[in-house]
């Protein structure tokens, strides 16, 4: 096997193995793990249901994964049987959830990757553990902040905390319920114009406003009564404007390839469709944009 990320040799020990020991099942892109999946006697244990992914590729192989037997995908080199096993630390806030089943998300790769378990709990939702380290520590300490400060709105709910008591050492954690919602298609409507704005109402000053600061599609949920925005961990005050250009522009870039440049003008015009009166000033928000996003 290549060699893990710096938080997954941190959080758990994978060891490839056959069908008949393993305790998960190890879904890839490409060369890179993106899912560990519990293994039961029936075979599999379900993602979670606010799962959800904007990627072509691994859109398709997560609407094939309830049909197609995971000895197939690792046939297939999509994936391949794992035993793993969560360091004491990480199973000790594991067990407190009273459970030892969990799936393992695994986010993006590299400097601040973090990962989310799902755990099982029977009979009641899941409760979601995002793991982070030193490299993270400063942005899930912003989110917990947020998510403390128990905010309402009325277009949207926030991730709501389950109080788990839990001794941090080299890792840093954050327990919420599960929350259940559709994938938000990426375009910009008036609905998300009108949560960008709540948001936005939170706290305003003169030249800024409340941000959430990484405002995009794939950290919003449809639900049955609205929405639901998550990861909350750039949250702060910006310019005015600043999330709703950015949603846009998130969009243009990394589901169309367009430069930062024509990303901006391009979402300019959406926003001007559903927002008359918006102006934000682009050398400002685009040095805004690369400080965070990179």
């Amino acid at each position: 096997m290549k060699k893990l990320s710096g938080i997954l040799e941190q959080v758990v020990k994978i060891k490839k193995v056959k069908k008949m020991e393993a305790t998960h099942f190890a879904l890839c892109n490409g060369d890179k793990i993106r899912y560990l999946i519990c293994l039961n006697r029936e075979g599999k244990q379900r993602l979670s249901n606010n799962l959800s992914t904007y990627s072509g590729k691994l859109g398709l192989l997560m609407k094939v994964l309830p049909i197609i037997p995971f000895s197939m995908l690792s046939i297939l080199k999509m994936g391949y049987f794992v035993e793993a096993k969560l360091e004491d630390e990480v199973d000790d806030v594991v067990s407190k959830t009273k459970t030892q089943r969990w799936n393992m998300i695994i986010g993006t790769y590299g400097p601040q990757q973090k990962l989310v378990l799902q755990c099982f709990i029977s009979g009641e939702p899941a409760v979601f553990i995002k793991i982070g380290n030193e490299k993270t520590f400063d942005e899930m300490k912003n989110e917990t902040n947020f998510l403390s400060g128990r905010h309402i709105y009325k277009s949207f709910t926030i991730p709501e905390l389950v109080p788990i008591e839990i001794r941090e050492n080299k890792l840093i954690y954050q327990a919420t319920k599960e929350f259940i919602g559709k994938k938000v298609d990426p375009i910009l409507t008036e609905d998300i114009v009108h949560v960008y704005k709540e948001i936005a109402a939170t706290q305003s000053g003169v030249e800024t406003e409340f941000s959430h600061g990484d405002f995009a599609p794939w950290n919003i949920k449809k639900t049955e009564d609205g929405y639901v925005v998550f990861d909350w961990e750039f949250c702060g005050m910006r310019m005015k404007g600043f999330d709703l250009m950015h949603y846009v522009v998130s969009i243009k870039m990394r589901l169309e390839n367009k430069s930062l440049d024509d990303a901006f003008e391009e979402g300019l015009i959406c926003i001007n469709k559903y927002y008359d009166e918006f102006h934000i000033d682009k050398s400002s928000f685009l040095k805004e944009y690369l400080l965070l996003r990179g």
